[in-house]
């Protein structure tokens, strides 16, 4: 069975983009989100604009789990998610937690709160996912016994060949600095929320955020509570951070 490293987040992050290099490498099979079919599809709980369901795409927690897992068969698998599509079923699934490689990625909610709205106007605090994000990372780590990898999507933005170098250093991958660019343009992997990465699709690279964002907290103050709601759960996570060798300001 080959390896499978998973990236854990939440949206907004910048995990688009370092998922957009992993496909890049052409040495992993990437999945996009898989387990958002259990939370938005299947169980449907909640609302969520953009979504362009496939047909054919497996729908529940064990069958979404089986199609990652059974690609682990032919090579390498990298897959990116937010622990919300899943956390209940994660959490009582301790034989594939102990399975993965777990990676997370976090971005200060000051930014990323407000990037979310500007994409998805109705966001709620649930499916903001820094709490449930916390929780895993908590649980993943008392399971393993071992501290995840945990980078910053500052650093990524400031120096994204030192954060990305750093980072398949720490989980034991070979970095390729030419997956560090692309050609822009959608991917397949992204069909069924290609409305949620217009940035990362006109891209040529990881950069920093555009920060275009339509409302402000001024506007929209119930987003600021968001912020405080989430700032305990990424101050937790960040304080594990990988820093590259070429210090960025968060």
């Amino acid at each position: 069975m080959h390896p499978s490293i998973a990236l854990w987040s939440h949206p907004r992050s910048l995990s688009t983009a370092v998922e957009r290099s992993f496909i890049e490498r052409g040495d992993f099979t990437v999945f996009h989100e898989e387990f958002a079919y259990v939370f938005f599809m299947h169980e449907e709980r909640a609302a969520i604009p953009h979504k362009n369901p496939q047909d054919g795409h497996p729908l529940t927690y064990p069958d979404v789990r089986r199609m990652m897992e059974d690609a682990r068969a032919e090579r390498p698998v990298f897959h990116k998610d937010f622990p919300y599509h899943c956390l209940d079923h994660l959490l009582a699934d301790p034989e594939y937690l102990r399975g993965q490689t777990h990676t997370f990625l976090v971005r200060d909610p000051e930014e990323a709160v407000l990037s979310h709205a500007t994409v998805h106007p109705g966001v709620t605090r649930e499916v903001l996912g820094y709490e449930p994000l916390a929780r895993l990372f908590d649980a993943v780590r008392e399971l393993t016994g071992e501290t995840p990898v945990v980078i910053n999507a500052a650093d990524l933005a400031a120096d994204a060949e030192g954060t990305l170098s750093a980072y398949c250093a720490a989980i034991g991958v070979p970095f390729r600095p030419e997956a560090l660019r692309w050609s822009s343009g959608e991917r397949g992997e992204w069909a069924t929320w290609s409305g949620w990465h217009t940035d990362v699709a006109a891209s040529t690279g990881i950069g920093a955020p555009a920060r275009k964002y339509r409302v402000s907290y001024d506007e929209a103050p119930h987003l600021r509570e968001f912020v405080q709601y989430c700032k305990p759960f990424y101050d937790h996570i960040d304080q594990y951070r990988l820093r590259p060798e070429k210090e960025a300001v968060a």
